[in-house]
């Protein structure tokens, strides 16, 4: 299993931020249910996706087997995606805030690269390796036929999140937050319209935030956000095209913007 690593925004923003409220006096707090509704920009880290061979692939004239917990990785560049999300929670009145919430995101693949079998790189060997047909100098590349990305890669999670409200005035409140939650990814790699992956794998999964409300009337505000979101393990695959799984990096970080209805007080 790998671990999430953070990303240097991801590590900073929140000691920053939490720095900064310590010094500022806070005005009212508000008390009281809320909904909310968001979408963006889902702006996903590139994949080192790692694996092996579950079974011998058998040789043909052309290529030898390939056996049995070969190890086998490449890396996924993905493209910039969307994400929406709908929030339900409750303001404590000291500053804290407690939430549900649910998140969609969505992202294509630009293009896959560097395939290693064994530690070795077949980006310039014939793709009939990997389909097992024939050699054949007409055929493309295993590198031309990653280039072309193809695919998607969508996730739906549910998450708890805690956040700390620091109102500088009555209508203006930056703030920061945490979630834990429950994550679930649907890769689909269809590389040169291959049918290299199209499978599903849930995980436990991490957020963190920081952003900025502003309040339009006593029951509206609208808000910014950025948060770092990943699981806390790769997604987890079966191929298609190859005997094999693959664990596929989810992080990603998202830009919204929202607005929450408050309720009550």
């Amino acid at each position: 299993m790998k671990y999430p690593r953070l990303t240097f925004a991801a590590k900073t923003i929140v000691p920053v931020a939490l720095a900064a409220f310590a010094v500022v006096p806070a005005a009212a707090q508000d008390e009281g249910p809320y909904i909310g509704l968001s979408g963006g920009l889902a702006l996903p880290g590139d994949s080192s996706n790692s694996g092996e061979f579950q079974a011998e692939v058998p040789a043909t004239p052309d290529f030898g087997s390939i056996p049995d917990d070969t190890d086998l990785a490449w890396d996924t560049e993905f493209d910039t995606g969307f994400t929406i999300g709908g929030q339900v929670g409750y303001a404590l009145g000291n500053g804290l805030r407690v939430e549900v919430e649910g998140s969609y995101a969505e992202y294509d693949v630009g293009s896959h690269s560097n395939l290693l079998v064994g530690g070795a790189n077949i980006d310039g060997v014939d793709s009939a390796v990997l389909t097992r047909g024939a050699a054949d100098a007409a055929n493309p590349l295993v590198g031309d036929v990653l280039a072309n990305g193809q695919g998607t890669l969508s996730q739906f999670g549910l998450f708890g999140n805690v956040f700390y409200d620091l109102p500088l005035t009555d209508s203006l409140k930056p703030y920061v937050g945490a979630g834990l939650g429950y994550q679930w990814t649907d890769v689909d790699f269809q590389p040169s319209g291959v049918d290299v992956a199209d499978d599903d794998d849930g995980n436990f999964a991490y957020q963190l935030m920081a952003g900025t409300s502003v309040g339009v009337t006593e029951s509206i505000e609208l808000f910014g956000q950025y948060a770092w979101r990943d699981a806390f393990g790769d997604a987890d695959v079966q191929l298609n095209l190859l005997p094999a799984d693959l664990g596929v990096e989810t992080g990603q970080s998202l830009l919204t913007a929202g607005v929450r209805v408050k309720f009550g007080g």
